[in-house]
């Protein structure tokens, strides 16, 4: 009798282990990133930041050069979301790119004025002055650049701000000259010399 009860037993809890419900699979939880695409709200073309050809000659002689020097993009706010600046070409009003090179060609030349000074030129690169806004977008809207999620510290709002080179019919840098007076010479500070002070030292035109 008692084998009995212990088979009855063992076949009863086989049972039971067979038809015990399956463990409910946890609901998955879909992760859908919030998104911001830069959008641009004005650009301007305005002087950049000057650059110096290494030359210099005493006052009442010409300046004339060939030379080139690389521009490139400067950021002022949101340097730290990553976005493509070249990328935003489309909503910019003038030709640009994240970096030019200003070739001054032979033929460029400019009069130091009479006096005891020395000058040389400064070359006065275009950028435009670049403002716009993070906005926010559903998956399927487009965007002309990477978008910024809001891990990355995209905002809706939250504003950027960049100086980009503009170029020229050729793909070159757009620039204008103007002669400079040198600050490490004598008699930079005679009464009639050139107004513009040279951004950099200059190199004496006697030197070797």
């Amino acid at each position: 009798m008692l084998l009995t009860e212990i088979l009855a037993a063992s076949a009863f809890l086989s049972t039971a282990a067979v038809a015990a419900p399956a463990p409910v699979p946890a609901p998955q939880i879909i992760y859908d990133p919030v998104l911001f695409c830069p959008i641009v709200d004005s650009s301007e073309e305005i002087a950049g930041d000057a650059w110096q050809i290494g030359l210099s000659v005493p006052g009442g002689d010409t300046i004339s050069v060939t030379e080139s020097h690389s521009v490139g993009t400067t950021w002022t706010v949101g340097a730290d979301l990553g976005i493509s600046a070249g990328g935003l070409s489309g909503g910019i009003s003038a030709s640009v790119s994240e970096t030019v090179t200003d070739s001054v060609g032979e033929g460029t030349a400019a009069k130091c004025d009479e006096g005891a000074w020395h000058c040389s030129m400064a070359i006065v690169p275009s950028v435009a002055h670049v403002k716009g806004h993070l906005h926010e977008q559903d998956n399927d809207e487009s965007c002309p650049v990477d978008r910024i999620s809001q891990d990355d510290g995209g905002e809706e709002g939250k504003e950027f701000e960049f100086l980009i080179p503009i170029k020229d019919s050729s793909g070159n840098g757009k620039w204008t000259y103007d002669v400079c007076t040198c600050k490490n010479t004598d008699h930079w500070g005679d009464v009639g010399h050139p107004p513009l002070f040279c951004p950099e030292d200059c190199t004496p035109h006697d030197s070797e």
